[in-house]
């Protein structure tokens, strides 16, 4: 084993008590352990999420958004905690009448929430917003108001106007649909493939 003057880096004899060029004192020689015979190697630290993997749950969760939203899909699913989120805005719009101005948004939240039994639960929210300017008798009025719905509901509706569509910036005669059908419909479908079912 080779040994080194921790002074100068001398080298220095295996039986040198102090080092030839500078005289510092040797450290005495370090024995090296070696390994047991049939050593079992001490096993690597992982830490806690790699040691279980994903429950059914935490699966289903995850692959959610991948799974559920499409390209050119007006509404956008997330995952927030148990639950799987579909949000729509699906009017936007600023519509003109000959002596008024009104600014519409309706809005369409749908939420699944899973739970450990393998069943889920269906939360549907509505939010309706209305602004605007009317001219009547010479005089100039304003007006809002808003309403909202949360429990559940299944909803068809078709609207147009003349107008902005806020979110296309298209003008003129603009249309709005809309069908909680089709936001539901594919979230359920997701879930039942994968053994859920609706509590």
């Amino acid at each position: 084993m080779l040994r080194f003057c921790t002074n100068c880096g001398k080298q220095l004899g295996d039986s040198a008590r102090f080092c030839i060029l500078c005289g510092t004192q040797a450290a005495p020689p370090v024995q090296m352990a070696r390994p047991e015979p049939n050593a079992q190697p001490q096993p690597q630290y992982q830490p806690p999420y790699a040691q279980q993997p994903m429950t059914q749950k935490q699966q289903t969760l995850y692959n959610a958004p991948g799974a559920l939203n499409k390209p050119g899909q007006p509404w956008e699913v997330t995952v927030e905690g148990d639950a799987i989120i579909a949000r729509w805005r699906w009017m936007d719009a600023t519509f003109f009448a000959p002596h008024e101005v009104s600014d519409e948004t309706r809005a369409f939240t749908f939420t699944v929430t899973l739970s450990d039994n393998g069943k889920w639960k269906e939360f549907d929210v509505t939010e309706n917003k209305s602004s605007g300017i009317k001219m009547s008798g010479g005089k100039l009025s304003f007006g809002s108001s808003s309403s909202s719905f949360k429990g559940k509901t299944n909803q068809k509706s078709f609207s147009f106007g003349m107008g902005k569509n806020n979110q296309t910036g298209e003008v003129g005669l603009v249309g709005f649909k809309f069908d909680t059908t089709a936001v539901k419909q594919p979230i359920r479908d997701y879930l039942t493939s994968l053994g859920w079912k609706k509590a």
